[in-house]
């Protein structure tokens, strides 16, 4: 047999790019075939040469037969659920014209009939190139595109970007796992089997090290299996649980960090009987009581001898108090008892945590590191997705939180840290770069750009509706599920908004399968004559509403730059080093598949737009003359991503040197990782602010037509019931809900054949999950074909798989499987649509993130 000659036979550094996580690769190419993944041993964007299965079947993606190949128009006028588009084969330009012609149409008329949306799957790219830069170039001085963060809206974390903002200038939290010796962690699996695979090393490493993990979960999945202690809890009660531990810390043992509290949140903010701050006539800063000099002085006075927690005072004529002494008084009510008659987490249970995390602390402790004197706090409280996507999830993140605020466990070593929120940039150009600033308050808020910056103070007032997204309205939300609410076309209408969509343009989401109820979700698209979906597949969304589908390429067809923007979600928020990846085209693109990002240049280069794109770059990273873009300049997305990376790292890490290389790795300054013991800036664990919105957003929300639970804009921090908890009758016996599954993410993965397999082999990957001792009572046995009902009459039947590590009041899911499109032949028939069995109108989601209600109770039966 002839040997083949071997005339390509490279290793490639670039990402994988199957989730968010973004962990640094190796890729193995011969003969300009991609033979083999491996993790990048050589960065801490990963594992350190680890890889997961979603990262080890990219093979299978990138070369999955059923993918879509060239462009396709729909040949069916009918659209709806499960409804056959009669798919017909185009040219490129065929399709592009009619896009570009439908683009030009709605922008002349009126931009806002544009909508665009794209999934978490393809962050950050989808946020660069959708969710903030097309929205720009197509608005006019007649109105702006509407954007939708398609599924996220509804199951991501909104909740714990509100506090992860306010206190920490980030997009999320996590532990220091280098240095933590005592995690509570709820409802969240990331670090231990799910998501980062930097945070699954991490924590693996400290549970080994010794840290004690103490997990607050209705089901012992991936952190709960691995945790000292697993603590079962109903969904939803997370902060019950989180006040009575507060309350047993504060006023049982007498224990919190109080210079951190004087000098770091407003603690010592004095309040009037209104519960607003006491301000300084003069210059209306918040005050403080001087206990040295027995006045009151504004917050920063450089006089102030030390600062009072406990008094009252009278001022200008009021009588005030800290804050400190009103939540030490409002933790009272929390009792253990209370909480653990919401919760079922046993009183005694709760006052034991409680005491081994405050004494864990390490209250008045330090550590030195790199000759840099720090607090040593080694406790750390870790909550997203799960705990913090209920009906109230801002107030409970906000109480979560608190629990390391008062302990003074934040930037400190073995506390709190957050991701990527201070970096002082590349030593050779001091970018790119992000930090803490604060405001006229005292309050935290970041100077720089992550993606986009953010900037809490002053906190945007609302305002009544003009944007078709409510931004203008709910101005702590971070994205809106508004496009799948079933009243929502009824609310639009009452705030004088044309509720009409024109065109959509979809990249990387399956909104029918990651919204709630599919239906609902059928409703809204079939409204929307154009519908644009660039994809790998024919889904259950381009097969049952898309006109025009695009064959985009999969992460090893294509050269990105993106997630150098996109970086607080694979930093490793610990002291390792700063890791900057590009990701790059492993193989050409088969067939006729085109990128996304080189599909939308040439879509705005036929609509006269180029310029304006060129304006937006150049204004977006500020470049310097030798790399600014002139208006008439045709450039590609490569060629884009060369002028990025040498304004950011110098005229010598040049896009050929990225290629070479992969990514470009700086040590983290202890400054960088513990950044709040060197910057002067507070967070507000007492939040003054929902005072006014309290009063603002409802009056106006109430004349359009929405109603919701308006006493969760508190101050304070409180446990609020959510939808399941109220259900009364009690048939619906049961609390369901949905868990992410390590071997996916949402719903795009399950046509590759490797991870079906591992799925099958899981147990509880396809089938519906539940306590044995319930089973028991309901006189069910493991491999009963059951249906679930919702109170509000929807309906799903699978497989019943039984487990001892389970609360014996739920019933769980895994994610949005279940899937029927006929281009997805391995996915197909395989698992539970958990998301068929939720409702989602306006009243269903927190008022304040609008994240929605993620938990459905229901009753169960036998399907003979």
């Amino acid at each position: 047999m002839k040997q083949l000659e071997v005339y390509d036979d490279v290793w490639i550094p670039t990402q994988c790019r199957r989730c968010t996580a973004m962990c640094g690769i190796l890729a193995h190419r011969v003969n300009g075939v991609a033979v083999r993944l491996e993790g990048n041993p050589d960065t801490s964007c990963g594992s350190r040469g680890g890889l997961c299965p979603k990262g080890l079947a990219g093979l299978q993606l990138l070369y999955d037969p059923n993918r879509l190949n060239v462009p396709l128009r729909r040949t069916n006028p009918e659209k709806g659920l499960n409804v056959d588009p009669r798919w017909k084969e185009i040219s490129w330009d065929e399709a592009l014209d009619e896009i570009s012609a439908k683009l030009k149409g709605a922008i002349s008329e009126d931009p806002s009939k544009i909508l665009i949306q794209s999934g978490v799957s393809v962050m950050p790219n989808g946020t660069l190139n959708w969710r903030l830069m097309l929205p720009s170039i197509l608005s006019t001085s007649k109105g702006k595109p509407s954007t939708a963060a398609g599924g996220t809206g509804t199951h991501c974390g909104n909740g714990v970007h509100i506090t992860s903002n306010l206190n920490y200038g980030a997009w999320g939290k996590q532990p220091d796992w280098k240095y933590c010796r005592y995690m509570l962690q709820f409802g969240t699996n990331t670090g231990y089997g799910v998501y980062q695979q930097y945070a699954n090393r991490l924590a693996l490493d400290a549970l080994a090290r010794g840290m004690k993990l103490v997990v607050f979960d209705p089901v012992c999945n991936f952190a709960a299996a691995k945790a000292t202690e697993w603590v079962p809890i109903l969904p939803g009660t997370d902060a019950a649980v989180c006040l009575a531990m507060l309350n047993v810390i504060v006023n049982e043992l007498g224990i919190c960090d109080a210079v951190y509290l004087k000098n770091k949140t407003n603690a010592a903010y004095l309040l009037g009987p209104d519960g607003r701050y006491v301000r300084d006539r003069n210059n209306s800063l918040p005050m403080v009581w001087d206990t040295i000099e027995s006045k009151a002085k504004s917050y920063d006075d450089p006089g102030i001898g030390d600062f009072d927690l406990d008094g009252t005072h009278e001022v200008n004529g009021i009588e005030c108090r800290p804050v400190w002494q009103v939540l030490k008084q409002h933790f009272k009510k929390y009792t253990p008892d209370l909480a653990s008659e919401i919760s079922t987490v046993p009183a005694s249970t709760i006052r034991r945590i409680a005491t081994e995390f405050a004494e864990a602390a390490m209250i008045g402790a330090s550590i030195t590191i790199d000759g840099k004197q720090l607090p040593f706090r080694p406790v750390a409280t870790y909550m997203l997705r799960g705990a913090g996507a209920h009906q109230n999830a801002a107030n409970t993140v906000f109480t979560e939180d608190l629990l390391g605020q008062v302990l003074g466990a934040v930037d400190v070593p073995g506390g709190n840290l957050a991701r990527a929120s201070n970096c002082q940039g590349y030593p050779g150009t001091g970018l790119p770069k992000a930090g803490a600033i604060k405001d006229h308050d005292g309050f935290l808020t970041v100077g720089g750009k992550w993606v986009a910056p953010y900037k809490a103070w002053p906190m945007v007032e609302p305002a009544y509706p003009r944007l078709k997204d409510l931004r203008d309205l709910f101005v702590l939300e971070e994205a809106t599920p508004i496009w799948g609410v079933s009243d929502n076309q009824e609310v639009l209408r009452k705030a004088k908004i044309d509720p009409t969509i024109e065109v959509l343009l979809n990249y990387g989401c399956n909104a029918i399968m990651n919204s709630a109820n599919p239906g609902h979700q059928a409703e809204f698209l079939k409204k929307i004559p154009f519908i644009v979906d660039f994809e790998l597949f024919s889904t259950e969304f381009n097969e049952g509403f898309a006109d025009i589908v695009l064959p985009d390429t999969c992460y090893l067809e294509y050269s990105d730059w993106g997630t150098l923007q996109g970086s607080f979600f694979n930093q490793p928020p610990v002291q390792e080093p700063w890791c900057f990846h590009i990701t790059q085209k492993v193989v050409e693109p088969q067939h006729s598949r085109r990128h996304v990002v080189d599909v939308t240049i040439e879509l705005l280069d036929r609509m006269g737009l180029r310029s304006k794109f060129n304006e937006y770059w150049n204004d977006y990273f500020r470049f310097d003359e030798t790399l600014k873009l002139k208006p008439t300049d045709k450039i590609t997305w490569e060629q884009l991503g060369d002028r990025v990376v040498r304004q950011y790292f110098g005229p010598e890490h040049d896009w050929v040197w990225f290629k070479k290389h992969g990514f470009i790795s700086w040590p983290k300054k202890v400054e960088e990782v513990y950044w709040r013991n060197f910057s002067d800036v507070r967070v507000p664990i007492y939040r003054e602010f929902m005072i006014d919105l309290g009063e603002k957003i409802p009056k106006i929300a109430k004349e359009i037509g929405i109603e919701m639970d308006w006493k969760q804009y508190s101050a304070l921090p409180e446990w609020f019931p959510c939808l399941p908890h109220l259900v009364g009758d009690p048939q619906y016996d049961l609390y369901c809900f949905c868990f992410r599954d390590p071997l996916h993410v949402n719903s795009s993965s399950m046509e590759q054949p490797w991870l079906d397999e591992a799925s099958k082999m899981n147990p509880y990957t396809y089938n519906i999950t539940m306590s044995a001792d319930m089973a028991q009572r309901k006189a069910l046995k493991e491999g009963d074909i059951i249906e679930l009902e919702s109170d509000k009459g929807n309906k799903v039947q699978g497989v019943l798989q039984l487990r001892k590590g389970q609360h014996p009041q739920t019933i769980t899911i895994m994610g949005t499987a279940g899937h029927w499109a006929s281009g997805l032949p391995i996915a197909r028939g395989k698992g539970v649509n958990f998301n068929s069995l939720m409702e989602l109108r306006w009243g269903d989601c927190d008022p304040i993130s609008l994240c929605f209600e993620i938990c459905v109770k229901v009753k169960v039966t036998e399907v003979k």
